[in-house]
């Protein structure tokens, strides 16, 4: 995490002197974004699902045709993971995740304040997965034998992801598309949980979060 935090620091302090000498660039964005969540693993059977962010930017002259963006967005998002419910049929077990991402992304400015692509590290805190629905906690999760749908909620609370997107539009107004994927393993506190004594097959959790946003920007 600290190289993460230097390199903040680093290109923060690039970003100031760049705005010396262009002032009309620094500008504060108020965004709004859909987004689906899913997680890449071979642990569990999951579903995509829907959820948003909302959030503050700022966009700053970087150097020459590139601009920085630093930007906070609170998240709620949802994934679900088949389980045998009763009279063992499969149902799907819908989990809600609420959080905050924190990101700085270096935009190319393909044309002007008109298209960009922007590219950068973002780091996500989250509390655990809520289960929607309290009648589905003793479901037992596909790949399973004894392992239930409550037992897994305690997903890692810090996670880093690298996102790739677009931007276009006008100064005022920007849509963005972005696709995120998370280079740390999101299931590795279930690692630390002991379920192995309730399902021996419960062990090694590994998963990658990959999310797809698409919203508006709207510059102040």
């Amino acid at each position: 995490m600290r190289p993460f935090f230097f390199f903040l620091l680093i290109l923060s302090t690039f970003s100031i002197h760049a705005q010396r000498h262009k002032y009309d660039s620094n500008r504060i964005g108020v965004q709004g974004q859909y987004a689906l969540l899913d997680l890449n693993s071979s642990n569990f059977e999951t579903n995509q699902e829907a959820g948003f962010l909302v959030g503050l930017s700022k966009r700053s002259a970087f150097y020459n045709n590139f601009d920085l963006i630093f930007g906070v967005d609170f998240m709620q998002t949802s994934i679900s993971m088949n389980a045998r419910g009763e009279a063992s049929t499969v149902e799907k077990v819908e989990y809600t995740w609420s959080g905050a991402q924190v990101k700085l992304l270096l935009s190319y400015l393909i044309a002007g304040d008109h298209l960009s692509l922007e590219v950068g590290p973002i780091v996500q805190v989250n509390g655990k997965m809520e289960l929607d629905d309290v009648n589905q906690s003793d479901f037992v999760l596909q790949n399973y034998t004894s392992l239930t749908a409550e037992d897994v909620q305690e997903w890692s609370r810090v996670n880093g992801l690298v996102s790739v997107g677009l931007s276009a539009g006008f100064t005022h107004v920007r849509l963005t598309a972005n696709y995120q994927y998370g280079f740390t393993n999101a299931l590795n506190k279930l690692n630390d949980e002991g379920l192995e004594l309730k399902d021996p097959a419960a062990t090694n959790f590994e998963g990658n979060l990959g999310l797809i946003t698409a919203g508006i920007v709207l510059y102040l």
